[in-house]
């Protein structure tokens, strides 16, 4: 099956939620198990809570590192991702981290990004698809 979703950090955080009962957990969950894509922006994104909020020591940040390269497609941020995120910043006003993430899934051809921050149902570019799986 080709991979077609793409997942925010904020996804992420909620299958490392300690509270295994959450449903957002359980939500999160279902999303990992279809091997969605996730940037090393939202990587980035996720390393900094565990360890500033979470206080996570470096053995578990590579934990967690090596649980999403399991369980997830890394896609990195290039130069031409930078730029497609310039042209989404200025034409859907995204915040610019989000940007950067709207950007690389829209360069892996993904149709479905998960994101509990950016404006459930907005159609980006007439291929991409932001839709908030705890609203249902």
């Amino acid at each position: 099956m080709i991979n077609s979703s793409a997942i925010d950090s904020n996804i992420i955080l909620y299958v490392l939620d300690s509270d295994e009962a959450s449903l957002k957990k359980q939500v999160a969950l279902e999303i990992i198990s279809t091997v969605p894509f996730f940037s090393s922006q939202s990587l980035s994104e996720v390393i900094n809570v565990c360890h500033k909020r979470w206080k996570y020591d470096k053995v578990k940040l590579i934990g967690v590192a090596n649980f999403l390269l399991i369980n997830c497609t890394l896609v990195p941020i290039t130069s031409q991702t930078v730029e497609l995120t310039h042209h989404l910043l200025h034409k859907y006003h995204f915040q610019y981290f989000d940007s950067l993430i709207v950007a690389a899934a829209l360069e892996n051809d993904c149709k479905t990004l998960y994101s509990e921050d950016m404006q459930h149902e907005l159609l980006v570019e007439n291929s991409l698809s932001i839709l908030n799986p705890f609203l249902a």
